[in-house]
């Protein structure tokens, strides 16, 4: 049995996502799906980039990853599948899918055009379900990769936010607020400890040039309830988090603000 797994920004509120579902039903019934999620910040690929790269690794070899994520559906950008080392990946060329699946080591690229992937209906608006959906259920159902279309030698790339290391610190900037409000920066466990940052340090977090005196934890329970942390999440990134509380509304953060993380005295 072939897995898809799907990642959104369509919500749960329309059809959407169940009529992409029953055409993957249709034209693959052997196929299994799992929603990785539909609440991917509206527009926001390098939202979408973020919370694929955080988890394709731990969906099994073979995986299909079908990523709606498409801000410039009807107009000239691409529809692409990629075939890396383990898995498979259909998306929009927009960036969308490209960090996680480099991560896992691309081999190849290529453009949905081969029609006879596509349904039955065809619109400018809904490719998730006209060329995506259908493009996945085929692949999950042993489609040959080298039968969807030419190859795509120069697919366009998301820019991500960084890091840079200054004297006393680091500064980087919002990848990623979950449903908690907790706040991923673009900094990684690796950085911290380049600028010597541990765990039990209290670490000033500076944003739009006010400043707060922040500990240094493995987790949450690690600070009293209500009482702001810094964490290294299961993403390896650092995070901005409230024990019981909304981080990214106590700060006013919002995605691509930037942040100084500075060693105290």
């Amino acid at each position: 049995m072939s897995l898809i797994a799907i990642l959104t920004d369509f919500g749960e509120r329309d059809f959407y996502v169940a009529a992409m579902k029953a055409v993957i039903k249709n034209i693959c019934p052997s196929a299994e799906i799992i929603d990785i999620t539909h609440q991917v910040r509206k527009w926001s690929i390098l939202d979408a980039a973020y919370i694929l790269s955080c988890c394709y690794d731990d969906f099994p070899k073979g995986t299909v990853f079908l990523v709606v994520v498409d801000p410039g559906v009807g107009t000239k950008r691409l529809p692409i599948a990629i075939k890396s080392r383990n898995y498979y990946w259909v998306a929009p060329d927009n960036g969308v899918a490209f960090t996680a699946a480099q991560r896992d080591g691309i081999l190849e690229t290529r453009i949905i055009e081969n029609e006879k992937l596509f349904w039955r209906k065809k619109s400018f608006t809904f490719h998730g379900r006209d060329i995506f959906a259908p493009t996945a259920a085929h692949l999950a159902c042993g489609f040959d990769f080298e039968q969807i279309g030419n190859v795509l030698k120069n697919p366009v790339l998301v820019k991500e936010h960084g890091a840079k290391i200054l004297e006393n610190g680091l500064v980087g900037y919002v990848v990623h607020i979950d449903d908690f409000g907790n706040v991923a920066l673009s900094i990684t466990d690796k950085q911290l400890s380049e600028v010597g940052i541990r765990y039990g340090d209290t670490v000033v977090v500076e944003i739009r040039e006010k400043k707060f005196n922040i500990p240094f934890v493995q987790s949450f329970g690690k600070v009293r309830k209500e009482s702001p942390l810094l964490l290294v999440n299961s993403c390896g990134k650092l995070e901005i988090a409230i024990n019981q509380g909304n981080a990214a509304e106590v700060f006013s953060l919002s995605l691509g603000d930037k942040v100084k993380i500075l060693k105290k005295g």
